[in-house]
C-alpha cells in the first residue's frame, strides 16, 4: 500500500504500470468493500480472460447485472488517459499552495491545456463537501464577506464603486479558530440571504465574531455569543475579549493571492469550484508545535514554542478526495464547457 508521494516523479516510480494506479484507486474509492456504482450492491465478480478490459467487474444482482470499473460514475468516467496522469494531477492540485494553472499543469503532465483544464475541474468537483462530512463549525467562529475580482480598468470620467456598491461576486466566508473554514458564493449581502447559510454552517452554541456590519446583528442573536470589531475606527482586535476577524481575513487573503498569482480571473460560472479547492487545502492541515531557541544579548537562551499549520500527507488527502467520487460524473461539452450527466 502506498503511504507517501513526494513528487510527480514518485507517482511513476511507485506505480510502474497503470495496473498499480488502478489498484491504488480501488483501495481509495472502495476501501476494501467493492460495490456496484449502479445499484450499490456489494456482490460482484471480476471478468477475466483476454476480451474484458483491465479492472472490469460485473454486478451479481439479478436485477442489475451491469458491468463497471473503479472509474464508473466518477469524474474519471470513460477516461482515455493513463490513470497515473490523474493521480499526478491530484498531486499537483493538492500540493500547490495557491493552486496551479491549466497551462502549467499541461506542461508538467505532457497533455494539452484543454485536457489539463478538465482535469483540474474534475478534481475540484471532488472537493465539494456536499455530503456534509466535515460537520458544523464550532467554538469561536469568525464571519466576513469578500468581494472577489481584480481592480476595474481605468476609464476616463468613470468612477467605479467600492465595497458593497461594487458589482464583483460576493463570497461569504466563515472560519473557526480550530482551523476549519467554509466559503460560498452568494447573490447579495443581505441578512435574509446570509442568515440561513451561517446558521447551517455554525453550531448555535458557538460564539460568532464579525465586523460592525448591521446585517450580522440580527443573525448573531441566534448564537451563544456575538462579538464585533469596527475597522473603520481602526479597531482590529479587542485584547479584553479576544475578538478579531484576522482568521477569516487570512482565508480571504488566500483567495485573493490565488486570483492575483495563479488564475488572474475567476468567473462566476466556475468560482465556487475554485473556492472549494482553496478551502480544501485550508481545511486539510494539522497544527504542529515548533520550538525555537533564542539568545538574549547577554547570552541567555530561551525556548519559544509556536504553532505551525502543516498540510496532512498528500496520499491521505487523495483517499479523502476519492471516497466520495462515485456519483460525481462530469463530462466535457463539444463547446469545451462542462456538463453533469
Amino acid at each position: 500500500m502506498i503511504t507517501e508521494l513526494k513528487s510527480v516523479r514518485d507517482v511513476w516510480k511507485k506505480m510502474p504500470t497503470e495496473r498499480h494506479a488502478r489498484i491504488f484507486l480501488e483501495q481509495a474509492i472502495w476501501a476494501g468493500d467493492r460495490f456496484c456504482p449502479h445499484c450499490g450492491s456489494l456482490r460482484s465478480t471480476r471478468l477475466q480472460g483476454d476480451t474484458p478490459r483491465a479492472g472490469l467487474y460485473q454486478c451479481a444482482e439479478k436485477e442489475c447485472r451491469r458491468q463497471f470499473t473503479v472509474t464508473t460514475k466518477t469524474p474519471l468516467h470513460a477516461t482515455k488517459l493513463d490513470l497515473r496522469i490523474w493521480i499526478a494531477a491530484m498531486f499537483l492540485v493538492l500540493t500547490s499552495s495557491k493552486g496551479i494553472s491549466s497551462v502549467v499543469m499541461a506542461r508538467i503532465l505532457g497533455v494539452n491545456q484543454k485536457t489539463a483544464w478538465k482535469l483540474g475541474h474534475a478534481i475540484r468537483e471532488l472537493m465539494d463537501d456536499r455530503e456534509g462530512i466535515a460537520g458544523q463549525l464550532s467554538g469561536v467562529v469568525e464571519v466576513d464577506e469578500a468581494f472577489v475580482g481584480g481592480k476595474p480598468k481605468f476609464k476616463h470620467g468613470v468612477k467605479n464603486k467600492r465595497g458593497r456598491g461594487t458589482g464583483k461576486p460576493i463570497v461569504l466566508v466563515a472560519a473557526a479558530r480550530n482551523g476549519q473554514a467554509r466559503a460560498v458564493l452568494v447573490p447579495n449581502a443581505q441578512g435574509r440571504t446570509m442568515g440561513p447559510v451561517i446558521k447551517d454552517w455554525i453550531d448555535l452554541g458557538s460564539v460568532m465574531i464579525t465586523d460592525k456590519n448591521s446585517t450580522y446583528k440580527k443573525i448573531g442573536t441566534a448564537f451563544a455569543g456575538h462579538m464585533t470589531v469596527q475597522h473603520n475606527k481602526h479597531e482590529y482586535a479587542d485584547r479584553r475579549t479576544g475578538a478579531h476577524i484576522n482568521t477569516v481575513e487570512a482565508v480571504n487573503a488566500v483567495v485573493q493571492r490565488a486570483l492575483i498569482g495563479v488564475y488572474h480571473r475567476l468567473g462566476r460560472q466556475h468560482l465556487q469550484r475554485y473556492l472549494d479547492e482553496i478551502l480544501w487545502r485550508w481545511n486539510h492541515r494539522v497544527p504542529t508545535t515548533k520550538v525555537r531557541t533564542r539568545k538574549s544579548p547577554s547570552g541567555h537562551a530561551t525556548a519559544e514554542a509556536t504553532i505551525v499549520w502543516k498540510p496532512i500527507p498528500v496520499v491521505d488527502q487523495m483517499r479523502g478526495l476519492l471516497r466520495c467520487a462515485v456519483g460525481r460524473q462530469m463530462r466535457r461539452t463539444p463547446a469545451w464547457g462542462l456538463r453533469w450527466p
